[in-house]
């Protein structure tokens, strides 16, 4: 996995052999975008008590439709608005990997 750097040079996203993963595509800064060939889901982490206020509504909202989320002790990983074949478990294993990988870079 390659990471993409922003001006400050902290990780935003990442490229890999058959897609892409970003941090944030929207405005505010709130959902990021996955794509494995050509399937895509929106994606964000949530946490009940940390999480901002505009996150929050989005939380609200998002858990009105159809929806994944993986609760990893607390913090959440919330999947929503998926197109093409991929389950968002499959979905779910590649921002694991992501995760581990951004957080290995900061050790």
């Amino acid at each position: 996995m390659e990471m993409i750097l922003n001006e400050d040079d902290m990780a935003v996203g990442a490229r890999f052999e058959n897609g892409t993963i970003q941090d944030y595509v929207d405005a505010k800064n709130t959902y990021g975008l996955l794509r494995i060939e050509e399937s895509t889901i929106n994606w964000f982490l949530y946490n009940k008590i940390e999480s901002d206020a505009e996150t929050q509504e989005l939380y609200k909202k998002v858990i009105k439709s159809e929806h994944f989320i993986h609760d990893d002790f607390g913090e959440e990983i919330v999947m929503f608005n998926n197109k093409g074949n991929l389950s968002y478990e499959n979905m779910l294993e590649k921002i694991n990997e992501y995760m581990d990988d951004s957080v290995g870079s900061i050790y």
